[in-house]
């Protein structure tokens, strides 16, 4: 068990994961986790009651599978893990502050790069996770950039906005963005066309940055920039992964004769559900919980069964299917629910 868990929360960083889930049948509660290596899948980890047949299948998979499958007498949900995101600001002045505060609240790991200390301090004081106060294109240098990075430009008087470009267009990453009025930025890729640049990457940068939502304050500007990149980020469909320190916490609880936590994820859902296949919530033995499947009358019948699960001390799995189609006051969607006890 914990070895899976512990693949995801120490070794799955930036790496493209497959988790499979024995979510009915035999095997019922085994888990194997992949890791794609550029053409081809292959195992991190597995429980040992998992089919070494059924590994060998997943691993000529393509990648992207996701959903669940039926193999032989058993159904397994595969899952697509993006373990965590990153966000990398150039620029630490009023704007990329309000971009910070909303950042950390949406969990993402921000890393901020500024070359004045006071500003540099105020990205710390504010709650980014790493802050580099060095030149701009030095730091850029030391910056990885990877299919779930997020870089957003927004130097001072747009003095060092095209070196940092530079830099960036040089990286993977998942979304570019600049700062700028729309003739100036206008004017950028125009002279990056010009110059040779990829017309494909100069399509795809976001300039000026951020929804059209009539932003005035530093404040508002922020939340059109986060939106945008919610949108952008959301629609790579990289997976839901794991609330900020679940995957931790799971890799810390042992093997155990009597369950300690039920691990609860949405595998499947119908209609206009609030939370999408691969969410998680982690429901503890004093009651406490980490993470959300929906919230309202969906969450209160999952903490339920969990709680009913550790009362009774119950090793056995569970799916539990809820419909939120009566009353005016549901969605109107369905979810089927897995329940691990750990």
């Amino acid at each position: 068990m914990e070895k899976v868990f512990h693949s995801i929360a120490y070794e799955g960083a930036n790496r493209q994961l497959l988790a499979a889930w024995i979510i009915e049948g035999e095997g019922a509660g085994a888990k194997a986790l992949f890791v794609w290596r550029g053409d081809h899948y292959s195992a991190l980890g597995s429980d040992a009651c998992f089919p070494e047949a059924c590994m060998r299948e997943i691993l000529s998979f393509p990648r992207g599978k996701d959903g669940i499958w039926q193999w032989e007498h058993s159904r397994v949900f595969l899952e697509q893990i993006s373990e965590g995101r990153r966000l990398v600001i150039c620029g630490a002045g009023h704007v990329s502050i309000s971009v910070i505060r909303i950042a950390v609240m949406l969990d993402y790991e921000v890393t901020v790069i500024e070359d004045r200390e006071s500003f540099a301090q105020r990205a710390k004081d504010v709650g980014a996770q790493h802050v580099i106060c060095a030149p701009f294109e030095e730091a850029l240098d030391e910056v990885e950039g990877d299919f779930t990075t997020a870089f957003i430009i927004m130097t001072r008087s747009h003095a060092h906005d095209l070196i940092c470009l530079e830099k960036i267009l040089k990286k993977p990453y998942a979304y570019a963005g600049m700062m700028g009025s729309r003739s100036r930025t206008g004017q950028i890729r125009q002279m990056m066309l010009e110059e040779g640049y990829d017309p494909r990457k100069v399509e795809q940068l976001h300039m000026p940055i951020g929804l059209a939502i009539g932003s005035r304050t530093p404040e508002e500007i922020a939340v059109s920039v986060m939106a945008e990149l919610i949108s952008v980020m959301n629609a790579l469909d990289t997976g839901e992964g794991y609330p900020a320190g679940m995957a931790q916490e799971l890799a810390g609880i042992e093997s155990s004769q009597r369950p300690s936590a039920v691990l609860t994820m949405i595998v499947e859902k119908n209609g206009e559900a609030p939370r999408r296949p691969g969410t998680k919530m982690l429901v503890r033995k004093d009651g406490s919980f980490l993470g959300t499947v929906g919230g309202g009358y969906a969450e209160a019948q999952i903490l339920k069964a969990a709680a009913d699960m550790l009362q009774r001390e119950s090793m056995d799995t569970r799916l539990v299917r809820i419909s939120m189609t009566k009353g005016a006051m549901y969605c109107g969607g369905e979810i089927l629910v897995f329940l691990l006890p750990l």
